[in-house]
């Protein structure tokens, strides 16, 4: 989920977009120089940042049905709910 996770997808077969980025004296600092890997890239961080808001969402629900006494239960749950959540968007 990181951008160095996002340029090894990228960059590797089938898709083997360039990586390269302006630099900090253009006017795009830390765009990519391609703009169908720059426009990947913000769509990789966005959903990046609805997944792990979905994940947050279902760990707050859970943790609302169980008590704080019980945070192993509470912690599995979590961790097996996130994990469903990951299931239920293959195609």
């Amino acid at each position: 989920m990181t951008r160095e996770a996002f340029e090894a997808f990228i960059s590797a077969p089938p898709f083997e977009m360039p990586i390269e980025r302006f630099d900090d004296r253009s006017a795009w600092p830390g765009s990519y120089t391609e703009l169908e890997v720059d426009l990947a890239w913000q769509a990789w961080q966005a959903a990046t940042n609805t997944a792990l808001e979905r994940a947050a969402d279902v760990c707050e629900t859970i943790l609302d049905e169980l008590s704080f006494a019980n945070a192993y239960e509470c912690s599995n749950e979590c961790a097996a709910a996130i994990r469903a959540l990951k299931d239920a968007d293959k195609c």
